[in-house]
C-alpha cells in the first residue's frame, strides 16, 4: 500500500517529539530510581530504629519507652508507604517508557513497512 506525503510529513514531525517524551521519561525514571535507592536505606534503617524502640517499650514497660516505639513504628510505616509509592511510579515510567520506544520503533520503519497506528 503506498504511503501519502502527508502520512510521511505527520510522522517526521512526530519522531522529535516522541524522543523528547522519552528523554524527559528515562530522566524521570532515573529521579525516581534514585529516590527508590534512598527510601530503601532509610526504611533498612527506621525498621531497625523501630525493632530497638519496641525492645526497649516492652524492657522498660514506660510509657515514654511506648511512645517512643509507636513514633517509630509510625515513621517506619509513613516511609514504608514513600517506598511503595516511588515502585508504583517507576513500574508506571517503565510502561511509558516502553510504549514510547515502540511508538519511536514504529515511526522510524521504513514508511511501506510501517503498521497502522
Amino acid at each position: 500500500m503506498p504511503t501519502s506525503k502527508a502520512a510521511i510529513t505527520a510522522g517526521s514531525r512526530q519522531l522529535p517529539r516522541t524522543r523528547r517524551r522519552l528523554e524527559r521519561t528515562r530522566s524521570a525514571l532515573e529521579r525516581a530510581q534514585a529516590t527508590e535507592r534512598e527510601l530503601a536505606e532509610q526504611v533498612a534503617y527506621l525498621d531497625a530504629v523501630a525493632a530497638d524502640a519496641h525492645t526497649r517499650g516492652l524492657v522498660a514497660d514506660d510509657p515514654q519507652a511506648a511512645r517512643e516505639a509507636r513514633d517509630a513504628r509510625s515513621d517506619l510505616d509513613r516511609h514504608t508507604a514513600l517506598l511503595d509509592d516511588t515502585r508504583r511510579e517507576i513500574n508506571r515510567l517503565l510502561a511509558e517508557q516502553d510504549a514510547l520506544l515502540e511508538r519511536l520503533l514504529e515511526l522510524t520503519r521504513p514508511p511501506g513497512r510501517r503498521n497502522p497506528p
